[in-house]
């Protein structure tokens, strides 16, 4: 295992190498033009588990929408998951706006510069505190997401498993070190960016490298690095989805206020094994729920994958051409396309709706 120790010089030379190569090839992302902590702390929201180039017109539009912490807290959520559509991960929207109530609160609508405090706001743990505390207050506290855990690892060629509590330790340890005074903004911005330009997961730039010479993975299989965890296969669930049409309208459904996709608006659908009958089960959900029993026909398959599952979706359709009005099942309504469009609703649906216009 590699000394994780550098001397003042080694750490000097390191941090104006990579400001310096910062400063020119840094690309121009609308968050780096503001020192605005709400707009910083919408943004890293945004890019946990997001690519840049998505986030990037959804910020625009939150922040138009919600411009101020006091903008978001006062907000109704479903107005908060709507502007969030598409992005996916609805929980971090719950998060933000439950962290801005927070902050109305707890600290008169102002972000906090504390990193202890940050943490104890919803929805900001240890990477999002220290990215606030750098990034919008240019405090030295590192911020290490996966492309500085990459980073870091291949310069100490760090055998251990990355995400441990001890390797992380290390990571934290080896950034407080590298810290240049006054530039903790962009020293922890640099970072993550020569993570996401130069030293990616596959065929890594390091012809490219500002820092090569300080790396010792460099022409040394650096892809070895960081040692990661043997992932586990994800489980996958068969759901059955009906999409059931009434006067031009469609039944959705809106899934409980916790969980999975809490709160979104989805077709009514049914867990179900290999071996059940997909038409007897949409039979079956009509006669209960509507109080006929509808023909189904199949329309379609579909896969939704999670973090930790995966759902097989199969479609089917039918109509209900009954005079009499159906049953509205608790929790659920029925929609003409264009309000449908106006719900926040679960990947598929929107999939489904676009697909079929």
């Amino acid at each position: 295992m590699s000394n994780t120790r550098t001397s003042a010089t080694q750490r000097t030379d390191f941090a104006a190498k990579l400001l310096a190569w910062y400063q020119r090839w840094a690309r121009p992302l609308p968050w780096r033009d503001t020192n605005d902590p709400y707009a910083i702390w919408v943004s890293e929201a945004m890019l946990q588990q997001t690519r840049v180039e998505t986030v990037i017109p959804f910020y625009h539009r939150f922040l138009n929408r919600f411009p101020t912490i006091q903008d978001l807290a006062a907000a109704p959520e479903e107005a908060v998951l709507k502007s969030w559509e598409g992005l996916g991960y609805y929980r971090r929207a719950r998060l933000l706006q439950q962290g801005a109530r927070d902050v109305l609160t707890r600290f008169n609508g102002k972000l906090p510069a504390d990193p202890d405090l940050l943490k104890s706001i919803p929805g900001i743990g240890p990477y999002m505190a220290g990215a606030l505390a750098s990034i919008a207050f240019n405090i030295p506290i590192p911020a290490i997401d996966g492309n500085v855990i990459r980073v870091v690892t291949r310069i100490l060629t760090w055998e251990e498993e990355a995400r441990t509590a001890r390797s992380l330790q290390v990571i934290h340890h080896w950034i407080m070190e590298q810290f240049p005074t006054d530039a903790a903004r962009e020293f922890t911005q640099s970072l993550m960016e020569l993570g996401a330009l130069i030293c990616l997961p596959k065929k890594p730039r390091c012809l490219h490298c500002p820092v090569q010479s300080n790396c010792q993975a460099a022409g040394n299989v650096p892809e070895r690095y960081p040692t990661k965890k043997i992932a586990r296969e994800i489980p996958s669930e068969r759901r059955i989805i009906l999409r059931i049409q009434w006067n031009e309208k469609h039944l959705l459904v809106r899934r409980p206020e916790t969980g999975l996709l809490a709160g979104l608006w989805e077709y009514p659908n049914i867990a179900a094994k290999l071996n059940e009958d997909a038409l007897t089960l949409g039979a079956r959900w009509t006669h209960d729920q509507l109080g006929r029993i509808l023909e189904f026909r199949f329309i379609s398959t579909m896969t939704q994958v999670f973090t930790h599952r995966r759902w097989d979706l199969e479609i089917y359709a039918a109509e209900w051409k009954e005079n009499q009005a159906p049953r509205t099942p608790p929790n659920s309504d029925w929609f003409l396309q264009t309000e449908e469009a106006a719900l926040p609703r679960v990947a598929f649906v929107r999939r489904l709706q676009s697909e079929t216009k």
